[in-house]
This record gives C-alpha cells, structure tokens and sequence, in this order.
C-alpha cells in the first residue's frame, strides 16, 4: 500500500525517527508541523538584510505607490494616519532662554525650510508621514550654504552602486551604525555623511536600515479587491442591460414581432424602442415560448462582508481601527475605545516625526546663533513638540471633567492646553495681557463714575455666575 505524500512528495509518517528523517523536527509544536493542507511557508532566520534586501524592498515600493495612487482606501488610510497625527505640522516649544526669539526664529525659517522653495517645514512633516507609510522611508539632505535648508530626498533616490555592498544606500561602522548615504544625482551616484542627512522611517527590525511600506502585509489582499470590483461592476452592468428573457421551444432567436406593432421589430429598427412598451400590454407568444424577467444576484448579501474582511486587513496593519477609517456609525459604546486606540497610534506616529524635528530644530538654532541671528543659550537645543488637538466623540463631557480636574490641580495646564493643540505658555501670557487691560479698564470706570473696582470688573467681565454689586453704589439720589 503506497504511502500518504505531503505537499512537497515527502511521506507524511509518525514515529520520531522518521520525523527526524524527513525533516519533522520540534513536532510537539503544531505550528512547526509539515503536512499536505498547509501551503509552504518561506523560512529565514538571520537579519532584516536577508528578508529586506534591495530588490524586495523597491518591488513593495513600486506596488504601494500605484495601490496609493489608485485604491481609495489605501490613500485615505495613509492620510488619515498623517492628518490625525500631524495635522498641519507640530510646532516647537523651546525649553531655553530666550524662548520667545528661539520660536520666532524658528517660525520664521519654517517657511523657507525647502531649498526648492515648494514647501514649509509643516508640509515636510506631513509628507515625512505619507511616504512611511508608502514607500517606507524619506530622507532629507541638511544644506548650510550661508543659511540652512532642507533637500528631500526620496526614498527610490538612496541607493548603493551596483558594485558595492553598502545594505541598500547606507554605509554602517563596525558598530552598525549609519556613516553614509549614497543617493542618485542622475546617471551618477554621491555619498554623503550620515551628520548632513535624516533617514524618516519606522523600522520594526532592530537591524533594519531602510524602511519598508506599511502596505506590505495588505498588497495582495488590495489587489484582489479591486480585480474582484472590477468583475463584480462588469456583471451588473451586464445584468442591468438585460431586461427580460423570451424563452423559446427551439431557442432560435425572435424579431420581436410577437411583442411591437408592425414597423417597430426588431429587424426594422435595430433595437426594441422603448415607446412601444406600454402599461397593461398584453403580448401575444407562440406556443412553447415565455417571457420572463431578469434578475439578479449581484452584488450578493456577502459580497459586501468579503469586501469588509480585505479592507479590515489594510486598516489593522495600519494600526488604526477599521471602524475609525471606514465605518465609524458601527462604534456605538466601543466608541472611546475606538478612537483611544487610534488615539496611540497617532502619538507614536508623532514620536517619529519629533526625532526627525528635534534634530531640524537644534540644527537651525544654532545655525542662527552662529549666524548671529539670535543670542546664544547653553540649552538652546531643548524643545518639546506641540501635536494637533486630539479627537473626541463628547467636547461638552470632556471639557467639563477637564475644567473639574484642572480646579482640582490633577491636571496641568500644560496638559490642557496641550490637548487642544495650543501653548500653554502663549495662552497663559495672552491670559496675563487680558487681565492687564482688564483691570486699566476697570480703575478708568471706577474713577470716572465713583464706583469701586469690584463693580466695575463685574460690569467689563461676569467672573462668577451671580456677580455682587455695591448697594450704596447701585442707589441713585
């Protein structure tokens, strides 16, 4: 009796030594086990340079760049990642004196920051976000010619010569650490120091030098969506042209005579008129012949929830909740928990792009302060990042608990005005002018009509929901 083969012709057998024999090897884990209903699954155990090598890696790239530009879902995920994430750009907030020229400087270089003079820093950010997500990385070249701007380079553009082994356009020490970049300038190919560029991307090997698209995981299921919506429209628009069916004994086709008046078959016009059908016609038919209507089944009950299982693996490798992206009515009580998902996953997002900013913004301070600029400071590197408002199902819940805890001195004002995407340091002295040209106002009103301060800060702003005013004052002679 011949033995069961598996799916690569080797026996599948039971005793320990045959196992061993055949390759069966660690079977008390099933997930190691080989046997003819599984399909093969690629082994490689050794750096991300083996399993992300040069060739893999701009193959992803070219398949993500086209289901960008072409599948909806893959564009409006990615820019939903960096819309909630960056917004429009994170904005620095100097921890050094003076702060406020620190900020302003940087405000100002922020709309000069791209050496071809197309976009602002915030728009970097921005872009830094999207090509992560697509092509994997984005890297910017630091240019100091008398003044300091950036040069994007995209990530197709860092590449190693074909005659050197440089783990895909980038030179590492001993160490394994980055000490050059060689990218594309035509036909030809430079290199430049890893202190004069930033590589954008979001490894998840602790060896990975480039990045890869995070549409990798999805590429197969978006290409079957959209070749299956494109035969599914191709059956419904087939099934919409047909009206209803003549059924014949023979099968042989009719003129049309047996439903349209003489002058209106077929064979005369060419097609059946549309004005000879009329309400409560009734057709004469040959015998063995009926008329039946034509229905149906596209697109089916399920089709839509097959559809729902391709797109929910595009939004999970994303890591963003698929009821975030695409479906937000089906939140109902997991709303929160929905949006705080989304929530981490955005702030991570944003950690990256601090690190490429943290390293920006220190590089241009002190290039104006060499520059002469601005003053120099011994900590006029130290900055934290202010991110976009984060999103929320319940404003009037939400601001009212903050205002509570704020009270309460459980929550800072830094965390506050962080949230909704302000300074603190620029509400508070915006606060502090306010209530300066409050009390001027209030003391001119005081003096003018003789009445006291309290009054007339009650009368210029209502501080408290019943204010008390002077009843001496508010009695007229």
């Amino acid at each position: 009796m011949s033995e069961i083969l598996d799916h690569r012709g080797n026996p599948i057998v039971s005793t320990p030594a045959k196992r061993e024999k055949f390759g069966y090897v660690n079977h008390h884990y099933r997930g190691t086990e080989i046997n003819r209903y599984r399909s093969f699954v690629y082994q490689s155990i050794g750096d991300s340079t083996l399993t992300l090598n040069k060739s893999t890696r701009r193959q992803l790239m070219a398949y993500a760049r086209w289901l960008y530009t072409n599948s909806g879902m893959c564009k409006g995920a990615v820019n939903d990642m960096s819309r909630y994430s960056i917004g429009c750009g994170l904005k620095p907030q100097s921890q050094a004196e003076p702060a406020a020229e620190y900020e302003q400087f940087f405000y100002e270089w922020c709309k000069v920051a791209d050496v071809s003079g197309v976009f602002n820093f915030s728009q970097m950010q921005r872009l830094a976000s999207v090509r992560m997500d697509v092509d994997g990385d984005l890297g910017f070249l630091m240019l100091n010619n008398k003044f300091p701007q950036l040069q994007i380079i995209e990530s197709h553009n860092i590449e190693s010569p074909d005659h050197k082994d440089l783990h895909d356009g980038v030179k590492v020490n001993k160490a394994g650490r980055p000490v050059a970049y060689y990218l594309k300038d035509g036909d030809d190919t430079r290199t430049v120091s890893a202190n004069n560029f930033i590589l954008v991307s979001d490894p998840d090997r602790v060896q990975q030098l480039r990045g890869v698209t995070a549409l990798a995981h999805a590429t197969d299921h978006i290409r079957d969506q959209m070749e299956i919506l494109d035969y599914e429209k191709v059956g419904v628009k087939m099934s919409s042209a047909i009206g209803v069916a003549i059924t014949t004994g023979g099968g042989t086709a009719d003129d049309g005579q047996s439903l349209v008046e003489s002058g209106y078959a077929a064979s005369d016009t060419g097609t059946v008129a549309w004005d000879t059908f009329q309400a409560g016609m009734v057709p004469r038919l040959k015998a063995g012949e009926s008329i039946e209507s034509f229905a149906s089944n596209k697109p089916s009950a399920t089709f839509q929830g097959f559809l729902e299982f391709l797109i929910r693996d595009v939004a999970l490798g994303l890591g963003v909740p698929y009821e975030f992206l695409v479906d937000p009515a089906k939140q109902g009580t997991a709303s929160r928990f929905i949006l705080e998902k989304a929530q981490r996953r955005f702030e991570e997002r944003q950690e990256t792009i601090r690190k490429f900013s943290n390293r920006v913004y220190a590089w241009v301070i002190a290039s104006g302060i060499k520059r002469g600029d601005i003053p120099p400071s011994d900590y006029f590197w130290r900055c934290r990042w202010q991110a976009p408002k984060k999103i929320t199902v319940d404003n009037g819940r939400d601001s009212k608990a903050n205002a509570d805890a704020l009270k309460l001195g459980t929550r800072t004002l830094a965390e506050d005005t962080g949230e909704r995407g302000h300074d603190w340091q620029e509400v508070r002295g915006q606060v502090e002018k306010e209530a300066d040209d409050l009390l001027q106002r209030a003391a001119g009103l005081a003096q003018k009509h003789g009445v006291t301060m309290d009054t007339a800060i009650a009368l210029l702003s209502q501080r408290t929901p019943n204010p008390v005013f002077n009843n001496d004052e508010s009695q007229t002679d």
